[in-house]
This record gives C-alpha cells, structure tokens and sequence, in this order.
C-alpha cells in the first residue's frame, strides 16, 4: 500500500514538471535562443576619405588603428593620427607596425557608442575621418538544465529498460525456487508458490526501479545536447573565434578579410580604366637554339675517348671554336689490322730493295744514265712516306674541336669510352641566342604579326622578333620561328612557352595585371574587387591576353573598380 501511494506521488510529481519543467520551452523563445549567445565580432570602424581609409577595432584596453591608401591598398607610414570624441580626451595613436597604430585608453572596453573624430595627416595627405564605435554589454552565457526525463524518453534508452525488464522475467523464473523429486498435487502446490513469489519479487524490483527513475528525473541535471545541439562553453567560443577577427565566405559570396590579415597578404588593388588594345592571338611554342650558333661534335669513326690536358669536357661549360673537347683514339677491326700488318710488311720489303738498288746505281754513276739513279730514288722516298704513313695508323689521336663558341648543353663522353661513328659526343649553343617555335593556325599572314612576348612557366615574359613561318604543316599547324630579343636565366631550350602574338586590330577593354585574374570554383575567370575596407567580392569576367604581363577584361567588369592585384589567388582561397 505504501508502495503504491509513493509511486502515485511520483507521478504525479513527474507529470507536472513534464509538462512546465525548467528549461524545455521549446516555443517561441527556443531552445536555441537560450543557450547559445551570439558570436560577437570585434567591435570596429570603418571610415573613408579622400585618399586614405581608416579601421579600427577594440579589443581590451587597446585600440588598434590600421591607415592604407584607398587606391592601391598600401599601408601608409609616418603618420600622425588624433583620436578625440564626446567626454573623450584627444589622444596621438602610436605607431605599432607598418601602417598599424594602436592606442591604450580605459574607455575602449567600455560598453555603449561612442562617436570618434580622427583627425590624419600623413605627409602631403591630410583628413579628418569619424565613426562610431559600438562596445556590447559582456553577456555571460546561460547555462541550461536537463532533467533525466528527457534522456529517459529517448528512443534508444527506452529499448535499453524494455530489454533490461524482459531480461530480468527471464532471469527470475529461471533461477526461481525448485522442487526435487516427488511429483503429485502438492508438488505442483509448491512449484505454483515459487513462481508467484518470484513474479512478486520481480514486480516488487520492477516497481523499485520505476521509482527511482520517476524520483531522478524530477532532480535537473547539466544539459547534455545531442550532436548539432551543443551550446555550451565549448561551442560559443568556436563561433566568437570564427566570426571574430578572422578571415571568411560571407553568404552573400563574398569574403571578410581583415586588416591583419590583408597585411599578411599583402593585399593591393589598383582602380582599372578602359581604353583600346592590341587584339592577341596565343600560339603553342618551344625554344630551340638559333641554327648559327648550333654545333654538334660527333664522332669520325669507331674508336675510344682519352681526356684532353684540362679533362673531361662537361655541360654548362664555356668554350671557344676550335677549343679541344677530347680526344678520339681509333679503333681498328682485327681483319683490317691483319691487313695493314702485311701491306706494313711489303712497304718494308720494297723500301729495302729500292735503298740497295739506289746504292748499287749510284757506285756505277759514272757507267749508266742519271735517270736512273733519280728514278730509283724517288721511288726510295715513296716508299719511305707509306711507311711513315702505316706506322702512324692505330696510335694517333683524333681531337675532338667545337665548331662554334658557346656553351656545352650535351656531353656524351666519359674517359675510355667506346664509340662509334657518328654518334653525337657533344652540342654547344649559344644561351645569348635563341629561339621560339611556334604552333598555330589562327594567324593566316605576316602582315597579322605587329609584336610577340613569349611566357615561360615561371611568369618570365620577353620580347621576341618575328623571322618568318614554315610552308610545311606540322600537326596540321603552321610553324613560326621567333628570335629572342634579350636573355634569361629560366630558359632552357625545349622548354614550352606561351607565345602572344600581337596583331594590327585593336579592341576596347579593361586592362589588368595577370596576378588579378584567378579561376573560380566553375573554372570560369574572376576577379577578386573590393567592396568595402574589409570585404572583397568575386566578379567572373571574359578576359584577353596582352603582353603576357597583363590581360584584357572584355566583359564583365566596369571601368573604376578596384581590382585586387596583390594577393588574389590567396584571397581566392578563403572558404
């Protein structure tokens, strides 16, 4: 009986705070509204004159003053700022860091607004800015209860008591009392009277833990949110850090880049203007080396590479025309060397017989004609020379010159090398002479060629002089041949470039440099264009090559903006 009414007041009790228990409004006000606080950011100001804009922000005692010119975005330095304002004493603002000043005042971190006048001058540039500073009341955030009731009332921990109670039947019938032995009326008796005990002690368990349950879930426990549903502590600072004094993607697209962080940047812009340009046109191109100053070293004839007196030449060296590189040592088959033994071996025979014969003619001078001696003994020094010759065949060696001076760009050779006939040992060029080739098939004539810039793939743009085309297709493409007009240390022959030909026809458009033009999340063009002192927003764009320095906006953009030139593709990543 007591059991009973105990758990009648329970529920009693449990209804009512289920119904209107602390914190489980969920009407209008929400949840939501009571536990998370909004994520403030740092208090600032935003103020633009004539040629500089000012902002700054308030955090602590500190008040943090950035000063940059509203065309390029450049931090100004050396300047003289004035801070004043209503029941505010006129205080110099210090300088911290390269257009960043800062100033300690007590009134900062004061809440409420508290308009302020600066008055700037910074050499021939002179302004007098104000705004409004807003300091927020410091909300400490509320902290929530939660009964047990709602974790009781969820769907999995109600599976777990439905599972816990069968498992518990279970367990009582199995280990309720038993009988041994006899079986009749009165063993049946005493198996019924078991069980029905068991079933009480069950249901007296079963009646035990309900009450407990109801008498916990009454007591408030700390709030334990489900996942998305975490205000606490841990969740309000993560907002007030991410929407604070960093960079972000507002929804609207654009993004939130403080002043610090354009420092870190190096964030510059620069207002576009329109005008007529060159119509370009980008060809596919490789540089080759200029075929005068080309020069190939290759070898004669089979045989085997000895170092000169310096040793073994080496690319990237200087060298002269006519300059030794190595030297070949010629290698004779043994059938030809067998051959060159015995013709060796008849120049010897026939040398001897015609020294005895000339000896033998010239005692008898007197007896037989002159011709005869002078015969003999021309036939003698004929002899004497294909033996001068045959001996030397197999021991001299061969020197290996450059044709042209420059610099050895391939060096095959390696000491005691074997080689073989014409194969390449060496190429020199000249690096102060190159050339372009070109692959293309939108330029129909000469006279559609005003100007050419190469651009390799480091961003290195250089002049370059037409010489003519090829009549020959190849890759069912036209070849043009351009002369490099001035040198550069990234160029290697056989490296790609891109090629912008220039042409007569002009057309209108905005011109910017490369480093504005980005590529959007489509792949498409954009440029990056500032909004506002802290907000920079994407503009997709049809663009044109120039000069390979800068580019042509077509479409798309209207002349005056201020284009981000400096730190684009770093702003473009800001997600």
């Amino acid at each position: 009986m007591l059991r009973s009414i105990v758990f009648f007041v329970l529920t009693m009790l449990w209804a009512t705070f289920a119904l209107a228990g602390p914190g489980h409004d969920h009407g209008g006000g929400g949840h939501g509204d009571e536990t998370a606080a909004p994520a403030a950011d740092v208090p600032r100001i935003e103020s633009a004159g004539s040629d500089i804009e000012l902002v700054a922000t308030a955090e602590g005692h500190k008040l943090t003053i950035y000063l940059d010119t509203i065309d390029t975005n450049e931090p100004v330095d050396g300047a003289l700022i004035e801070v004043s304002g209503d029941g505010i004493a006129a205080a110099v603002a210090t300088r911290s860091a390269s257009g960043t000043y800062e100033l300690e005042a007590d009134w900062v971190d004061m809440p409420g607004a508290k308009p302020l006048v600066f008055a700037v001058t910074a050499g021939d540039m002179s302004d007098l800015l104000n705004g409004t500073l807003t300091i927020p009341e410091a909300v400490a955030p509320k902290q929530t209860s939660e009964t047990l009731l709602s974790l009781m009332t969820r769907y999995e921990v109600l599976v777990a008591i439905g599972v816990a109670l069968v498992l518990g039947f279970c367990l009582a019938v199995a280990l309720r009392p038993r009988t041994g032995g006899s079986t009749g009326i009165k063993d049946a008796d005493t198996e019924a009277a078991a069980t029905a005990k068991a079933m009480r002690v069950f249901t007296a368990a079963a009646e035990i833990i309900l009450i407990a349950v109801l008498a916990g879930s009454i007591l408030p426990l700390p709030a334990s949110a489900g996942p998305g549903h975490d205000h606490g502590d841990g969740g309000h600072e993560l907002a007030a850090t991410t929407s604070g004094n960093a960079p972000r993607k507002l929804p609207d697209g654009s993004v939130f880049v403080p002043k610090p962080s354009q420092r870190l940047l190096e964030v510059r812009t620069r207002p576009i203007t329109a005008g007529r340009f060159a119509r370009t046109h980008e060809l596919v191109g490789t540089i080759i080396p200029d075929p005068s100053s080309f020069g190939q070293v290759q070898a004669p004839m089979d045989g085997q590479i000895d170092v000169s007196e310096r040793g073994i030449s080496f690319a990237g060296q200087n060298v002269a025309a006519g300059e030794v590189l190595a030297f070949l040592t010629p290698t004779i088959p043994l059938a030809d060397l067998g051959t060159m033994q015995q013709l060796r071996a008849e120049v010897d025979g026939k040398l001897i017989i015609a020294e005895q014969k000339l000896a033998r003619l010239t005692r008898i001078a007197g007896v037989i004609a002159q011709r005869d001696i002078d015969d003999t003994q021309a036939e003698r020094d004929a002899l004497r020379e294909q033996k001068r010759v045959l001996a030397s065949k197999g021991v001299d060696k061969i020197p290996l010159k450059a044709p042209v001076s420059g610099v050895i760009s391939v060096a095959n050779v390696r000491a005691g090398q074997v080689v073989s006939a014409r194969d390449t040992l060496f190429e020199i060029v000249d690096p102060k002479r190159l050339w372009v080739e070109g692959i293309g098939s939108s330029i129909h004539s000469d006279t559609e060629i005003a100007a050419a810039n190469a651009v390799d793939a480091d961003g290195h743009t250089v002049k370059l002089s037409y010489i003519g085309r090829s009549p020959t297709l190849r890759q069912q493409s036209q070849p043009f041949l351009f002369r490099i007009d001035g040198t550069h240390a990234g160029l290697a022959i056989g490296a790609p470039v891109k090629i912008l030909v220039q042409t007569p026809a002009t057309v209108e458009g905005l011109v910017v440099p490369d480093a504005a033009i980005v590529r959007g999340i489509n792949g498409l063009p954009q440029v990056w264009v500032k909004i506002s002192a802290e907000q920079f927003k994407p503009v997709a764009v049809r663009v044109s090559p120039i000069d390979g320095e800068a580019t042509l906006i077509l479409a798309g953009l209207e002349a005056g903006a201020r284009v981000v030139t400096g730190g684009a593709e770093l702003i473009n990543q800001i997600r």
